[in-house]
C-alpha cells in the first residue's frame, strides 16, 4: 500500500505499534460475499501485519472495528473471533456502525494498537 495508496499499514511509535485499517480482503484484493468470511479474512490480514512487524496478538491493547451493517450476529462473530486470537487477555474495543467503507463490497475493517512491554 505504501506505493499504491501512499499509506504504511503499521508504525512503531516507542513501545505501540499502531495498524492501520484491515479490511477482509483476499490475496487479490477481492471481499467475499460472505460478511463471516470477511470477518475471519481482517483478523487474519490483521495477524500478517503483526507478524511483519514483529509482533502478536497477545500484545494487542485496543482494537476499533468498523461495520457496515452492524447487527447482533456480527457482533457475535467477532467475539468468537476475538476469543481465538486474545485467548489470554481481553483488549479494549469499540464496535462502530458505517454507511461504507473504502471499498465497493468491503463490510468490515479493524484497526489496532499494540504495546510491547518488554522493550
Amino acid at each position: 500500500m505504501r506505493e499504491r495508496r501512499h499509506y504504511s499499514q503499521a508504525v512503531r511509535v516507542g513501545p505501540f505499534l499502531l495498524v492501520a485499517g484491515q479490511g477482509g480482503w483476499t490475496p487479490e484484493l477481492t471481499f467475499p460475499v460472505s460478511r463471516e468470511e470477511q470477518l475471519r479474512l481482517a483478523f487474519a490480514n490483521v495477524s500478517t501485519v503483526l507478524a511483519a512487524a514483529g509482533s502478536s496478538w497477545e500484545e494487542i491493547v485496543e482494537l476499533t472495528s468498523y461495520h457496515v451493517g452492524l447487527d447482533s450476529e456480527v457482533l457475535d462473530a467477532m467475539v468468537v473471533l476475538l476469543r481465538e486470537h486474545c485467548p489470554h487477555h481481553q483488549p479494549l474495543w469499540t464496535a462502530l456502525g458505517v454507511a461504507a467503507l473504502a471499498r465497493p463490497g468491503m463490510v468490515v475493517e479493524l484497526t489496532v494498537r499494540a504495546v510491547r512491554t518488554d522493550d
